[in-house]
């Protein structure tokens, strides 16, 4: 049995400090972006008057509306190609590498890039990308392009490339924590009744693993929806999607509709992770 009874006030003493610190970090500034986002004027005052201008013109300009689904589909796109990426590297992590010691390395050689800033790697792409670089040479010596293509840097192509190499991790790592906890006499007892390798996938691991699956693709979600500095940098802001957009919007000084933009945004992503916990009972992957 416990030491602390569940609600006792040791507890709510403990949990104190974090609590405040959830306050003073996360809810005072939401609300006070939101405030900011009813305000009727461009200029920093407290004393602005509020109104709805703000989300008049966003709802009644298409080109902020197709920004939004610009982003959600960017953000999909990233979830389809992680989930096939994230989670035949936890298959092969998981089920075909022997040791723990080659796991655990080949799980650091993955974390290795989240060493440095977000800033660091996202600038660290534009060598590879570029009209004269490494992917551009590989192709020319391997004799599939005579020239060098400008479809790498400064596009779609490339902010997905670059995105792809971010996330991939965050979709990988709750597939290997359940993937590691299927209790392997599973699988077992299931080809002692002559299921196949193929059957015994579908029917038992995919299944068991889509609590992990569902938490990873939510963390790429939220990471992918919030980037800013991949579409900057690589797409050389030719591509706008709602986190550049706040950033653009706050550095030209218009404060409240940039806040009526991160506004949408963090509804956007409140409303994707309502969506995939319906899907799945978090409360699943602490119990596997």
């Amino acid at each position: 049995m416990s030491a602390f009874r569940q609600r006792s006030s040791v507890s709510y003493l403990l949990a104190l400090p974090a609590a405040l610190w959830m306050i003073a970090g996360l809810i005072v500034p939401t609300l006070f972006i939101v405030w900011v986002s009813f305000w009727a004027t461009r200029r920093f005052s407290l004393e602005s008057p509020l109104g709805l201008m703000h989300y008049i013109k966003f709802y009644n300009t298409p080109v902020y509306q197709k920004l939004v689904i610009d982003t959600v589909l960017q953000t999909g796109l990233l979830m389809g190609i992680t989930l096939v990426l994230g989670y035949c590297m936890a298959y092969f992590i998981v089920g075909k590498v022997r040791g723990e010691g080659r796991k655990i390395l080949l799980i650091l050689l993955l974390i290795i890039p989240f060493w440095t800033s977000a800033l660091i790697r996202t600038i660290a792409w534009i060598p590879f990308l570029g009209v004269n670089g490494v992917i551009n040479q590989s192709l020319i010596f391997l004799g599939l392009i005579d020239e060098p293509i400008g479809v790498f840097l400064y596009s779609r192509t490339g902010i997905t490339m670059a995105q792809v190499s971010f996330y991939t991790l965050m979709a990988t790592g709750p597939v290997v924590y359940v993937m590691r906890n299927i209790p392997p006499s599973l699988q077992q007892a299931a080809q002692c009744l002559k299921a196949s390798p193929t059957r015994v996938f579908w029917r038992i691991t995919v299944p068991l693993t889509i609590p992990g699956v569902l938490i990873g693709q939510m963390l790429v979600f939220l990471n992918v929806m919030a980037d800013f500095a991949t579409a900057s940098a690589i797409g050389g802001n030719k591509f706008t999607y709602l986190g550049n957009l706040v950033l653009n919007l706050y550095e030209s000084g218009q404060l409240s509709f940039a806040s009526v933009i991160a506004v949408v945004l963090m509804l956007t992503m409140f409303a994707g992770v309502a969506l995939l916990l319906r899907v799945v009972d978090i409360r699943r992957l602490g119990a596997l």
